[in-house]
């Protein structure tokens, strides 16, 4: 299994506690804590990952699991649960994967199957349940919203409540203790106690940069771990460009941000990075929660329009996009559903967007609602081809004479008439309806539906979505301030109030303490919605800084869960902080603000991913790729290794919160990943640099901010002697097979590849290039072609010509007796030539390759018909029969008097692709010095710290 999986196995006790409580029958009333732990833990896993086949609305295999009887009844396999017999329940059988198999698409994570088996260990408890299914009750057509609709908590007016009294208020900091005190005094609990300076420290870094603190901070800290020392260090988090960075990346996961289209050519939205930019620098002036809103939801139509309001609205654009659609009007309310589902869920913490096709089944949201609202943003244009030069301006404002941002244009000053869609199908629309909000947010129509705006007939939009901004920021709304606080919240303990953030609504899970909800949301009212205030009044709470030991026996058996917050719940990293602090911990992280995206290399296996290798995914120096992840190009068909395998969310809906998984992957990735191998490389590196009787303390110091224990400095003592005289091993067998090395001529540096003239070199990661040469050649030494097709990403830097050779017979060493098919681009056209001793046209077509440029090439060839690609295009540039064919031959690279570049090469024979890329041969040294040895000695012990959970933990 490994360290991970292991650790992983056992957090999930350390952090569930111990078993929610002894096993009773179906008749025994469920204490409190089994209804907590059912309604937190279970319930939450059958709706997301069973109901779709097993629900009200189907039961495949005749299979209900919406009920403890409808699980006790089983389907046509028998009973699916067996209550206090894990080992005989077919439910717990299946998420195992054993005989059976479910959820089919995906298998559950360790943690949620110790979830499910604990549940059936205790009996199975359904709080609750009868003979009918319990749960959200499901609507009937025809829905009328009532009072009793309208006093649901969530939609009732925010009022400052009390702050309860307690008896010991030496515990207390802020009102948020008192709160979470009070409810604990009721069940006999209190806090746990502080954390140690050090865990303190560095989760209150972590929470607010994603970085982690210094070591100069930490020890000053632990000198003096005063509250007045720690809200100094947390008001400089706060002021800290990084505070933006780490909150913005926040955001970006609820507004799924993304920086192309999707589908199959997954085009790139031009100029979409300076949304990201407008949100972190939001962030980091503490742009008040309202005002940035109002700003990308309407930022075109507020009083104030400036350049940055107008990027704002770039959120309108965030969204994914075909290109060719089947049918252009559905495709257009697609897109607008995206944007009132995103919108609805992001601010009102509601999914309204499930109304599109019927009345909501469970909350009081009505088909009629869903199109009445749609009516404030129908007006948006829809996004068009950024190449398409007669629509551009549809889609870019221009900011001055260099910049253009992408931002929301509207078809002009009246909105068309909204028309209710039955199912959601544009092909049916039924009866008009008129903008205005939810019936839920108020019984009198005429206080829900707003007066038409005035607008001159000239205006360039309908000024709707103004409306909609200053209906959603006004203080009195009972959603907006309590969904982003709740946010907030769930960000500095793990799970919000609400667990649910992005739904308050029945099938969400009910909030734990909505009186401090709804203080924390009249606080952040009342502070001119500084959401920075509320950081303060969070941090500083003693609550926050509690330890995440679960030390308290009495506390575990009354809420394993931690709902009552009697300590710090245990946090992993997301995915981009866990890459930003191996920067930081190997001294190469570059803090550069802002700017267009980064591309970290990725290797031609990846690449491969793509229908289109390398197509889209640019190249950055090495400093670049080393700046924080909240930069690097986000590709919806394309994601880096290092993130994908942390949970990294995905940018095709809104997430509010992040999965937390253990699997293999992550382990082999820190392990033999290039990013971790060059990482932990830098930071044997920077050991090294020290004194050689202080390096065991600064590298635990480096990744751990913390001193060895003396067990700690003893074993990494050991480890490092272990792995000295493997080294010392290798260099005896390297000395013994000297004598053994090829001596074969290799004009060039590259494995697996033969030069014939040229100088070819690696300018840039994952790239080949070679300077101008009359007649410079690179033959790959392993591939043999005679049908398929090659393809790759060419660049004419300068003068001349390029070219990719097929079915090659190398010419005799220092001669060009070539014979080959040569795809040859130049600056003004593409060309396919053949070698036989001299070089001969055979068709042409005018296409320009600028220089500087990468273009892609795909080349098929089939018998004596060779067609020749550019850039993805569905037709052939160059489509020829050769009545006297070449025979099969290898693969290659040529240039004439051009510096010319190539990557993401790749060949496909029937089903087999082979992705090819350049290597550098490495010399085989004489002998491996002693300086050698202890560079790859203490890589191997950087590889240990970067790995353990101490470090990829928050605590």
């Amino acid at each position: 299994m490994g360290l991970r999986g292991c650790a992983g196995l056992l957090l999930l006790t350390a952090i569930h506690g111990a078993a929610p409580g002894p096993l009773q029958s179906a008749d025994d009333a469920p204490t409190p804590e089994q209804t907590q732990f059912f309604e937190a833990k279970v319930r939450p896993l059958f709706i997301e990952h069973c109901f779709s086949c097993h629900g009200p609305d189907k039961q495949k295999s005749g299979l209900r699991v919406d009920s403890r009887a409808a699980l006790l009844a089983g389907g046509d396999t028998g009973a699916a649960v067996q209550p206090g017999q894990p080992a005989a329940s077919l439910l717990i059988d299946a998420i195992n994967y054993k005989t059976l198999q479910m959820p089919p698409d995906r298998r559950l994570t360790a943690e949620q199957i110790g979830i499910l088996t604990q549940w059936v260990q205790d009996g199975a408890i359904w709080p609750n349940d009868g003979s009918e299914p319990t749960g959200p009750v499901v609507r009937k057509p025809g829905l009328q919203i009532t009072d009793a609709d309208r006093s649901a908590w969530a939609f009732q007016p925010i009022r400052r409540p009390m702050v309860p009294e307690i008896a010991d208020d030496q515990l207390a900091r802020n009102s948020v203790d008192r709160f979470l005190l009070s409810k604990l005094a009721e069940r006999g609990l209190t806090y746990s106690p502080l954390a140690d300076p050090r865990t303190r420290l560095r989760r209150l870094s972590f929470d607010l940069r994603g970085l982690p603190p210094t070591l100069a901070e930490v020890e000053a800290f632990a000198a003096d771990p005063s509250p007045e020392a720690y809200e100094r260090l947390m008001d400089d988090y706060l002021a800290s460009p990084a505070y933006g960075e780490r909150w913005g990346r926040h955001w970006l996961d609820l507004v799924r941000y993304a920086q192309t289209n999707g589908y199959e050519r997954d085009d790139e939205k031009p100029h979409i990075w300076r949304y990201r930019d407008y949100v972190i620098s939001a962030f980091n002036a503490d742009k008040p929660y309202d005002l940035f809103v109002r700003e990308q939801l309407a930022g075109d139509e507020v009083d104030y329009v400036t350049p940055e309001t107008l990027i704002a609205t770039g959120y309108y654009r965030l969204g994914v996009w075909d290109d060719e659609p089947d049918d252009l009007r559905q495709a257009e309310f697609d897109d607008l559903d995206d944007m009132l589902a995103t919108t609805s869920s992001v601010f009102l913490g509601l999914t309204i967007g499930c109304a599109r096709c019927h009345d909501h089944k469970f909350d009081p949201i009505t088909h009629e609602d869903y199109y009445s609202l749609l009516s404030f943003i129908r007006n948006v244009k829809r996004y068009v081809k950024p190449d398409d030069k007669a629509a551009v301006g549809t889609i870019l404002a221009e900011l001055s004479t260099e910049e253009n941002a992408l931002a929301v244009f509207e078809h002009g000053a009246t909105t068309p008439t909204v028309q209710i869609l039955s199912r959601g199908n544009a092909a049916t629309p039924g009866q008009d309806v008129v903008a205005r909000f939810p019936q839920v947010f108020g019984s009198d129509l005429a206080v829900i539906t707003p007066a038409a705006p005035m607008v001159t007939p000239e205006a360039k939009s309908s000024r709707r979505r103004r409306q909609l901004a200053d209906w959603l920021t006004d203080a009195r709304h009972p959603l907006t301030a309590r969904v982003i606080v709740n946010r907030l919240w769930q960000h500095h303990f793990g799970v919000g109030l609400t667990p649910t953030p992005s739904d308050f609504g029945k099938t969400g899970l009910p909030c734990t303490h909505p009186e401090l909800l709804d203080e924390l949301a009249s606080e952040l009212i009342a502070s001119g919605w500084s959401l920075k205030h509320i950081h303060r009044l969070i941090l500083t709470s003693a609550a926050f800084q509690q330890s995440s030991h679960a030390d308290q026996p009495a506390a575990v058996a009354v809420d394993p869960a931690n709902t009552l917050l009697w300590r710090q719940n245990l946090r992993r990293l997301e995915a981009e902080a866990i890459r930003d602090a191996t920067l930081a911990a190997t001294g190469t992280l570059n803090q550069e603000l802002y700017g267009t995206s980064i591309y970290p290399e990725l290797s031609a296996e990846v690449l491969s991913t793509q229908s289109i290798p390398g197509r889209g995914w640019g190249q950055s120096t090495l400093a670049q790729q080393h700046r924080r992840s909240v930069y690097i190009f986000v590709k919806r068909t394309l994601g880096v290794p290092v993130l994908d395998a942390f949970d990294l969310a995905s940018p095709d809906s809104s997430q509010a919160s992040r999965n937390t998984t253990t699997i293999a992957p992550q382990a082999l990735i820190m392990l033999n990943g290039s990013f971790a191998e060059e990482q932990a490389t830098a930071l044997a590196d920077r050991v090294l640099a020290e004194p050689m009787a202080e390096r065991i303390s600064r590298a635990f110091a480096f990744a751990l901010l913390r001193r060895p224990t003396e067990r700690e400095h003893r074993f990494t003592q050991e480890y490092l002697e272990r792995q000295r005289l493997f080294w010392r091993d290798e260099a005896g067998k390297l000395r013994l097979t000297q004598s053994e090395q090829s001596t074969k001529n290799q004009p060039t540096e590259f494995a697996g590849w033969t030069a014939y003239g040229g100088s070819w070199s690696l300018p840039e990661p994952g790239v080949c290039a070679v300077e101008p040469d009359a007649g410079a050649k690179l033959v790959r030494d392993d591939i043999m072609l005679q049908d398929g097709s090659v393809e790759c990403q060419v660049r004419l830097d300068t003068g001349g010509d390029g070219g990719v050779l097929l079915r090659v017979t190398e010419p005799q060493q220092g001669t060009d007796a070539l014979k080959a098919y040569n795809i040859n681009f130049t600056p003004t056209q593409l060309r396919l030539g053949k070698h036989e001793n001299n070089w001969r046209e055979l068709a042409s077509a005018d296409l320009k390759f600028p220089p500087g440029e990468w273009m892609t090439l795909r080349a098929q060839v089939t018998g004596s018909r060779i067609q020749v690609f550019v850039n993805g295009a569905n037709e052939p540039a160059i489509d020829f029969n050769d009545p006297d064919p070449l025979p099969a031959g290898k693969l290659g690279l040529r240039t004439f008097q051009a510096k010319v570049a190539f990557r993401g090469l790749q060949v496909h024979q029937g089903e087999k692709t082979t992705a090819l890329s350049w290597e550098r041969r490495q010399p085989m040294p004489s002998v491996i010095t002693a300086d050698e040895i202890e560079r790859q000695v203490w890589t191997a012990m950087a590889k240990v710290l970067l790995n353990l959970n101490e470090f990829v933990y928050v605590d």
